[in-house]
């Protein structure tokens, strides 16, 4: 295809699950943001079993979604899937990025290599998911970075934390987790209004959103929760996140929650589409996660002005205002606790400004990326 003044750069974008996470809000936030007369995106589902979040949306927007059934289903059927889209669009796409989480699988970057796709973009979107694998997955990743140093001409990160991770001292470009700044702005009408809703009363709320997983440390958050709820009886924590399917992890989740007495005080509130209005009701955010890239979330958290404590493996980048908290997992429970307590405040303030400086500002980051896919794209074919 010949990108010119008149004919958009049309981009495939792969990482979309089911499952709403970082990956899918960065994604949805930059396709409702995109100058379709310069760029646009279509999807592959490699869970195709499932759809993806937002698909009616994507699909009501005029934008295609090809399936492709999962590697760890039919590794053989994926791969052929992905085949033959690959020939039946030969010529169409001009871009194709990988959103992922670790370098198990890099795929579609090579397929775009053989199909010479001009740009070929990895985006790394996490910080340490490769830390508990074992040998084989190991030499997986290894192999997957020599194919990536090959395939690869174009790599984003969502932090320099997770460029060093992924790339190590390759070239990269850090593109923030920006987000509709204003939708999150504080606003005590929404407050008193979703306090009302979820029966909150004068509780000490304590919220934690991200998907039911090792790397968000439930474990470690309730035993933080519960010595809350020892000093406040009337404290809640709300659990936001996909509870659809009864994982082994979930499963563990609401058994230790039972044994803590807890079963009227943390409330899961499944997969939610209201999360801005949520922090508004919440008095504070608590993220022990044992990793992160540079979680969407945080910055949510602060462009709602909510009080926001986070382990100190997350990367420093995401402490964008003073009130935010780095708290070792080593400290204790009682500790992280405490710091819970004297984090509620009563008064939330726009912090629009802050965010925008920053550079979390949806409309100028997705203009960002716009611009190097398209200069990308340029090099290319005037080589």
């Amino acid at each position: 295809m010949i990108y010119g003044e008149h004919q958009a750069l049309r981009v495939l974008q792969v990482g979309m699950t089911r499952n709403l996470g970082g990956i899918e809000t960065y994604l949805i936030e930059q396709f409702r943001h995109l100058d379709t007369n310069r760029i646009t995106y279509d999807f592959v589902n490699i869970t195709g079993e499932y759809a993806i979040c937002y698909e009616d949306e994507i699909l009501g927007a005029g934008s295609k979604i090809f399936k492709v059934v999962s590697r760890h289903k039919n590794p053989i059927l994926h791969y052929w899937q992905w085949f033959t889209i690959a020939v039946k669009n030969r010529g169409i796409y001009d871009a194709v990025v990988l959103n992922t989480n670790s370098l198990e699988y890099v795929f579609p970057l090579v397929l775009g290599m053989l199909f010479h796709i001009p740009v070929r973009v990895i985006h790394s979107h996490n910080s340490g998911f490769e830390n508990k694998q074992g040998l084989a997955r190991r030499l997986l990743v290894g192999m997957n970075k020599k194919l990536l140093s090959w395939s690869a001409n174009l790599r984003f990160a969502c932090s320099r934390f997770a460029g060093r991770w992924m790339f190590g001292n390759e070239p990269y470009h850090v593109i923030y987790n920006a987000i509709d700044i204003h939708k999150y702005d504080a606003d005590d009408s929404v407050r008193a209004e979703r306090r009302q809703s979820l029966g909150l009363d004068e509780a000490l709320t304590v919220l934690h959103v991200g998907r039911f997983s090792y790397q968000k440390n439930h474990a470690f958050l309730l035993d933080i929760f519960k010595e809350v709820h020892r000093i406040h009886p009337d404290s809640v924590l709300l659990l936001v996140g996909d509870t659809t399917e009864e994982t082994e992890y979930l499963s563990e989740v609401k058994r230790k929650i039972r044994e803590y007495g807890l079963d009227d005080s943390v409330r899961l509130l499944g997969r939610r589409d209201d999360v801005n209005r949520i922090m508004q009701a919440a008095d504070v955010l608590v993220m022990p996660s044992f990793f992160e890239g540079l979680t969407v979330v945080g910055i949510e958290a602060q462009a709602s002005d909510l009080p926001l404590l986070l382990s100190d493996t997350v990367t420093r980048e995401l402490g964008l205002l003073p009130s935010t908290q780095f708290i070792s997992l080593d400290a204790g429970a009682d500790t992280w606790a405490q710091a819970v307590i004297e984090a509620k405040r009563n008064h939330r303030q726009s912090r629009y400004d802050e965010l925008k400086t920053a550079g979390y500002d949806i409309e100028h980051e997705t203009k960002r990326v716009e611009n190097l896919l398209i200069g990308t794209y340029h090099k290319f074919i005037n080589k």
